[in-house]
């Protein structure tokens, strides 16, 4: 796996939207200068605040809408201000600042040939609804899978359900109460799904780890191919602080050490990747799920 062409930039941000989006979340979209890269769907920005500033550290957000307006590129992100740095984000308003290093790491290759199933839990449905956007302007449809614990957190639901109607796309929904859809995980859904679907399956797929690591073993289990976002914390974003380290599979670590000095450092080494560069996107072959935490 070659590494990712170097195309971030740290540039200042300008608020344009910052608006509740439900269930505790907000919505917020960010105006960036000209030359900043567009990111794809699946990487992600390091959100810094301007000083002085309650937090040390950037915060990774998983990219979740990217527009034009005029010549300015616009980028959404979905979050819940649950910790220090987020609530001090979700205080800022139009107009005001903050640093944005971007795009960073791998995003979902949505161009994989196949029947697109994209599974969502909870807030990972952000960069799945961009994927069904750019999968539609390629003329494709996609399954796509949209769980949580309860209906009130499935973030966005009246959203994603009229985007995915528009793109001629199916939505399928499973809570672990029965409160909307399918009673049970997303897991169970697909396996459900799956023999009414047309073959090879190609997964996308975004949410908690626990979730990430069943549909990796599914797909593996079941011949389809699941390209998971992970999350991990990131001080830097792009392979320098050595802080976001993932366990290899044994199969990507045999390929590591084949490669010898044609892999690049930042991309981690051959036990352990880096969430930031390797990924955060991962083939399900790429990892040992039985030490991913």
């Amino acid at each position: 796996m070659s590494a990712p062409t170097r195309v971030w930039r740290q540039v200042t941000a300008r608020v344009r939207v910052q608006r509740d989006h439900g269930a505790g979340f907000r919505w917020l979209e960010l105006e960036v200068p000209p030359g900043f890269v567009a990111p794809v769907a699946g990487q992600f920005c390091q959100l810094l605040l301007d000083p002085p500033s309650p937090v040390l550290l950037p915060r990774p957000m998983s990219v979740a809408s990217v527009t034009r307006k005029g010549s300015r590129l616009v980028i959404g992100f979905l979050y819940a201000p649950i910790g220090t740095g987020t609530r001090a984000l979700a205080a800022l308003e139009p107009g005001d600042t903050l640093s944005l290093t971007g795009p960073l790491g791998r995003g979902y290759p949505l161009h994989e040939e196949g029947t697109p199933v994209l599974v969502a839990g909870g807030r990972g449905v952000a960069p799945l609804l961009m994927s069904a956007d750019v999968l539609a302007r390629s003329r494709r449809t996609c399954e796509f899978v949209f769980g949580a614990r309860t209906a009130k957190l499935l973030v966005g639901l009246a959203e994603a359900r009229a985007r995915l109607a528009r793109r001629g796309s199916r939505l399928h929904l499973a809570t672990d109460d029965g409160s909307r859809g399918f009673k049970g995980d997303v897991v169970k859904l697909l396996d459900r799904l799956a023999p009414k679907l047309e073959g090879p399956l190609v997964i996308h797929a975004c949410g908690p780890h626990g979730m990430l690591a069943a549909i990796a073993r599914w797909a593996m289990a079941n011949g389809a191919r699941a390209h998971l976002a992970m999350e991990s914390v990131m001080a830097c974003g792009t392979g320098v602080c050595r802080g976001c380290p993932l366990p290899r599979s044994a199969e990507a670590r045999d390929r590591v050490l084949a490669e010898g000095a044609e892999a690049a450092a930042l991309q981690g080494n051959p036990e352990w990747a880096m969430c930031c560069t390797d990924g955060p996107v991962f083939e399900s072959r790429e990892l040992d799920w039985d030490r991913v935490q």
